[in-house]
């Protein structure tokens, strides 16, 4: 639950639930410079990340496993490609995704 005002940086891998109840703070989450990842290529965060966000704002330098932002109601993310069942039962918010996007997406 990241509040207006907080910036939550993390260079590395993200758990799962990253950004659970996001209500306006902003999230940016991206590989360690000396990595050998290529960030479209590789998970960045873990399963249900932004699940049930109200508000703000997330950046994900890379792929977000299974459903990605589902019942998302009013965040802005930007993510480099999303596992299966991402986005399902948003009713509000934002999400662009840069790359490939797996089956059931956007459901509900």
């Amino acid at each position: 639950f990241l509040v207006p005002g907080i910036t939550f940086e993390l260079e590395g891998d993200a758990n799962d639930y990253i950004g659970k109840g996001l209500c306006g703070g902003r999230l940016v989450i991206y590989h360690p410079h000396e990595t050998s990842f290529v960030s479209h290529e590789s998970i960045i965060a873990g399963n249900a990340a932004l699940y049930g966000a109200t508000a703000g704002s997330a950046f994900f330098a890379g792929i977000a496993a299974e459903r990605f932002a589902v019942r998302n109601s009013g965040a802005t993310a930007v993510v480099e490609g999303v596992g299966d069942h991402g986005c399902e039962y948003m009713t509000n918010g934002l999400v662009l995704v840069l790359g490939t996007v797996g089956e059931n997406f956007a459901a509900g």
